[in-house]
């Protein structure tokens, strides 16, 4: 499947607003665990993750959001749109002082399960040497396959090069291509909630239109913003997961 068929998919919320149970990463023989959604917690935490960046202005008014109400995002970084570098000025302070952080989501966003293991790590290296030399960060082990496509393949040429913290969803705003702002409130509604990880996408400007109400729904559950590092630490051995 192109990346329009999958875009579209998305779209429509068939991938986007779910993902198929997936059987837990000892039966791939690794000791890595695929992860859906946070650890339990004394608190209720929901981790707000960003993926693609395919517009340079909805990256833009990501990082605003992030810098003018004080939250803890994780942008998977597809790394080479160009959005990352055109915003860096903005986003670099962010990414220092931990409010953002960046995690990994390949160079040129490929279905990973129809790759090579060497094609696999060519694409999770070429992201994670972009990440390192423009923003000075180590975004091991935290990635997120293209399309949730990932098998035992891609978790051990993955885990390989040191990337063993694999991160799906459990929620998802299905805002991959253009759909209409109720609709990604809709999906914001269902999607945010305690131990959640929310997919959203950096792509078009849709999204940005509920901002606000989507972070009025996030307080008025009563919900803490975290990064993944947040969780998990930044080696992502904590908690046990």
């Amino acid at each position: 499947m192109d990346r329009r068929s999958f875009l579209t998919l998305l779209g429509g919320g068939a991938l986007g607003a779910t993902i198929p149970n997936l059987m837990p990463l000892s039966a791939y023989g690794s000791s890595v665990r695929i992860v859906r959604e946070l650890p339990e917690s004394a608190v209720k935490q929901v981790a707000w993750t960003v993926d693609d960046g395919t517009s340079i202005e909805s990256v833009k008014r990501y990082i605003r959001l992030v810098a003018d109400n004080d939250l803890r995002l994780t942008f998977f970084i597809y790394s080479s749109m160009g959005s990352w570098l055109a915003n860096k000025k903005e986003l670099q302070p962010l990414v220092d002082n931990g409010q953002i952080q960046l995690a990994n989501h390949t160079q040129h966003h490929p279905a990973l399960a129809g790759l090579s293991s060497k094609e696999i790590k060519r694409e999770l290296m070429g992201a994670h040497n972009f990440i390192e030399k423009q923003f000075g960060v180590d975004a091991r082990p935290f990635y997120r396959p293209p399309y949730g496509s990932i098998n035992a393949k891609v978790v051990n040429a993955a885990a390989e090069i040191g990337y063993t913290k694999p991160m799906l969803w459990s929620g998802s705003l299905v805002d991959a291509s253009n759909i209409s702002a109720s609709r990604i409130l809709f999906h914001a509604k269902r999607s945010f909630y305690d131990r959640s990880i929310v997919l959203a996408h950096a792509n078009n400007l849709t999204s940005s239109k509920v901002f606000a109400p989507m972070l009025k729904l996030i307080s008025d559950r009563e919900l803490n913003l975290v990064t993944l590092n947040d969780v998990y630490g930044a080696d992502g051995t904590e908690d046990g997961q």
